[in-house]
């Protein structure tokens, strides 16, 4: 029992030294493969494994739901981008449409919040029609399903106008306007618009003289002295 008591303790006279002979970088990464990243950034914050301890922190939050965590203190980290979505996604299923697009602008619930406001815009005007709210629509989100769908049905009503001028300048000139309209820019009826205008004439490039100048003629022989 005494024999064994001193080998143990032997062991342990070793093992303290062969730990003390250790150098930081190899302690850090002993203390990384056992998962205790919080311990080497602490006590070695100027190793390179440090880094990546850094990160491992960072995802472990993730995993915890600690969101807010790691945007106040891991934010150089890729998980960045993940608590930011799981963020907005909150916000986004709590209808807080605003707060979204205000602190998280580029998160997939964004524009799914983008679409959410477009579509209430949309529902207000298709009941009132009051045109200050389609504009409004458009003005603010013209490139949600809604918006799309506003300024198509603009488009028409404008193309429709266009199209019932019988005296062809005036038909061309509405019809230039709908295609030149930013606010009708990729919508269906401006690209009918697009193709009415080009068969009367608009949008084509001048014509040019394509016909070939006639050869010089020779010059007449000298004449003899």
């Amino acid at each position: 029992m005494k024999r064994s008591f001193q080998m143990v303790a032997v062991l342990l006279v070793v093992g303290l030294v062969l730990l003390g002979c250790a150098s930081p970088e190899q302690r850090a990464q002993k203390l990384y493969d056992q998962g205790k990243y919080e311990e080497v950034v602490a006590k070695y914050a100027d190793q390179p494994i440090a880094k990546q301890a850094h990160v491992k922190i960072a995802e472990k939050l993730i995993q915890e739901g600690k969101y807010e965590d790691v945007l106040a203190n891991y934010a150089d980290t890729p998980s960045k981008t993940e608590a930011e979505n799981k963020i907005a996604e909150k916000l986004y299923n709590d209808k807080k449409y605003d707060d979204v697009l205000a602190k998280y602008p580029n998160t997939p619930a964004a524009n799914m919040s983008r679409n959410a406001l477009a579509d209430a815009l949309y529902a207000d005007w298709d009941k009132s029609k009051d045109d200050k709210k389609r504009d409004d629509l458009v003005a603010k989100y013209p490139n949600t399903t809604a918006g799309m769908k506003a300024r198509n049905e603009m488009a028409k009503a404008d193309f429709d106008k266009a199209m019932k001028n019988k005296a062809k300048k005036a038909k061309m000139t509405a019809l230039e306007a709908i295609v030149k309209n930013p606010k009708y820019a990729g919508t269906e009826f401006s690209m009918k618009a697009q193709d009415e205008w080009n068969k009367l004439g608009g949008g084509k490039p001048a014509a040019t003289n394509t016909a070939k100048a006639a050869p010089a003629k020779p010059a007449a022989p000298a004449k003899k002295k």
